[in-house]
């Protein structure tokens, strides 16, 4: 063999051992996003029931329902992709299947052949005759060594082919558990599928009614985004308050925090965290994203966020995202409030709480609860308003908590 082929070989044989190991990290991965998209459904279908419970929310249930549209979307799309792994997976143990036969039916052939040849030495009288009629000592030690060498040959054949059998019956049976999961996976399919075309049905149902008041329902939209620019707002002069004032006890003077030798450090902490930060809620689901983008209903009308807003269940608690010192608490319009937590130069802020379990100045460990989302009596939703800054700059946090 040369030394090309050699290489071919060893790539083979690498890439055999190894591609179950690939599939088997592809499928585990689709599982797990699977799982996490119903989840979100679930969520959504929980947040839907509030809502519905409350008069007038056309525009929260429309807006619900298209992101449970758009999820239960990516969740068929998982499914397909679920399916056409198993049929690749189904595909490979048939291959291994129809090898399995094969070989059995080889070794049961040699095996067959091997009992025709020692149906000569059936009875001891024949072996004593075989070996006695030697023609010398050398030759007849020669002839019982060949009967107990034929002898061990066709006992190992046995066993091989008993292995091959059990091998066989594994494989089977694996093969049947694969069949069922697809067969599971296709019901499944089916089952989303015709929900998806369902909620499809309700939205355009949501849609008439709210192309009727167009003029009402964008006057509230442009309400609450205003009530959002005046607390955006508040939050900036806090925070160059606190700049100034912060710089004034350390005698410079900057439009952003003077760090002293343990607030640079535990900036640096933070920013290396950057895409792995625990989220400030334990379940929940991002419901609007940070910066401009078209309202999902009326899209020539465009909000904004200078944070996130996180859908969550109701009396959910908020955690501090990272080590940290309370900068301030403040009372927004209609008695929520807002939590500021310093951590250097950087600033996570949770907004929209009913209940605060901390003080300004008190330190605060990742992790520790803070307080409790407050719930909207208008439409039966709890959110949390979530935002991240570095000084003055806003900062999108989803690009600093971890991947969920």
């Amino acid at each position: 063999m040369n030394k090309r082929s050699l290489i071919f070989l060893l790539f083979f044989i690498f890439l055999s051992a190894n591609v179950q190991n690939i599939f088997a990290q592809t499928r585990a991965q689709l599982e797990k996003k699977r799982r996490q998209i119903t989840e979100q459904i679930n969520r959504i279908n929980s947040d839907l029931r509030r809502t519905r419970s409350k008069e007038k929310n056309i525009l929260a249930e429309y807006e619900l329902t298209v992101r449970k549209i758009n999820l239960r979307q990516k969740l068929i799309n998982n499914i397909k992709r679920e399916i056409k792994g198993l049929d690749r997976i189904i595909n490979r143990k048939n291959d291994s299947l129809d090898m399995l036969n094969a070989e059995l039916r080889l070794l049961r052939k040699n095996y067959a052949e091997a009992i025709r040849k020692m149906y000569k030495f059936s009875s001891k009288e024949k072996v004593l005759y075989f070996i006695l009629s030697s023609e010398s000592f050398r030759q007849a030690w020669r002839r019982m060594r060949y009967i107990k060498e034929y002898s061990d040959y066709v006992k190992k054949k046995a066993q091989a082919i008993r292995e091959k059998e059990e091998k066989l019956q594994a494989l089977v049976k694996r093969l049947e558990t694969e069949k069922a999961k697809k067969k599971n996976l296709l019901t499944n399919l089916s089952d989303e599928q015709r929900l998806l075309q369902k909620e499809k049905s309700k939205q355009e149902n949501l849609l008439a009614q709210l192309r009727k008041k167009k003029r009402k329902y964008i006057s509230q939209i442009r309400k609450k985004q205003r009530e959002a620019r005046r607390i955006d707002r508040m939050i900036e002069k806090i925070i160059a308050e606190e700049i100034a004032r912060n710089n004034r006890k350390a005698g410079k003077s900057s439009r952003e925090f003077v760090l002293t030798p343990e607030g640079k450090k535990l900036a640096a902490a933070f920013s290396a965290n950057k895409g792995r930060l625990p989220w400030p809620v334990r379940r929940g689901y991002v419901s609007r994203h940070f910066g401009k983008q078209p309202h999902p209903v009326y899209k020539n009308v465009m909000v904004e966020s200078l944070g996130i807003y996180i859908n969550v269940p109701e009396n959910e608690k908020v955690r501090a995202i990272f080590d940290g010192e309370v900068m301030m608490i403040q009372i927004v319009p209609g008695g929520n409030q807002i939590v500021m937590v310093r951590h250097g130069n950087y600033l996570s802020i949770y907004g929209n709480l009913k209940e605060v379990y901390v003080k300004k100045g008190q330190k605060v460990k990742t992790g520790q609860i803070i307080g409790t989302v407050a719930k909207d009596p208008a439409s039966g939703l709890s959110v949390l308003k979530f935002k991240i800054y570095k000084n003055r700059h806003k900062l999108n946090p989803e690009l600093w908590l971890a991947r969920k």
